[in-house]
């Protein structure tokens, strides 16, 4: 995977054109269906689920990659959606949960809990700041930077290793 194609993609995606013909560039039919999902819509959980079961039909290099980069990605979105819930919405607890993607990464079961929990955004950020994304998010002043600028960085890391997860940075560098 080039950045040519990477470019030539964006180019399509922009033009609301079909990726259909740049995807033979992809090795196998799992990558093929794991970049298409990719390239759809992006705010639902149902996306991510798809993503993470589409994940395991990667190859192996691939598959750790891109279990990284979607494991923090759902971590750190989970973490966003539930700071909005509390601070604009007052919902927290178990109502929250059914506006939060059922998957973790790294956050262990007692974090997230916690953290879904909180009663407000100022006991939430103090929640997050003893997770292991305590350096992400800040003082929570422009939440959604703080998300796109960590989830790029780690697609960028990854993207050493995966061509799946460089040909994605780019996809979701270009959907944010």
């Amino acid at each position: 995977m080039n950045s040519v194609l990477a470019a030539k993609i964006m180019a399509r995606r922009q033009s609301n054109k079909s990726c259909d013909g740049l995807l033979r560039y992809l090795q196998t039919k799992s990558e093929k269906k794991f970049v298409k999902n990719m390239m759809s819509d992006c705010k639902n959980i149902e996306y991510f689920l798809t993503l993470w079961r589409d994940v395991k039909t990667l190859s192996k290099s691939d598959r750790i990659a891109m279990t990284n980069v979607l494991g923090v990605q759902i971590d750190l979105q989970n973490i966003l959606w539930a700071y909005r819930l509390k601070k604009y919405y007052g919902i927290f607890g178990d109502t929250a949960y059914g506006f939060l993607i059922p998957i973790r990464h790294r956050l262990s079961k007692e974090s997230f809990a916690r953290i879904v929990s909180c009663k407000d955004a100022s006991s939430l950020q103090s929640e997050v700041g003893a997770t292991i994304y305590s350096n992400v998010f800040g003082d929570f002043i422009e939440p959604e930077q703080s998300l796109f600028n960590a989830v790029s960085l780690r697609y960028r890391k990854e993207g050493r290793f995966s061509h799946i997860a460089l040909l994605c940075e780019h996809i979701y560098n270009f959907t944010q």
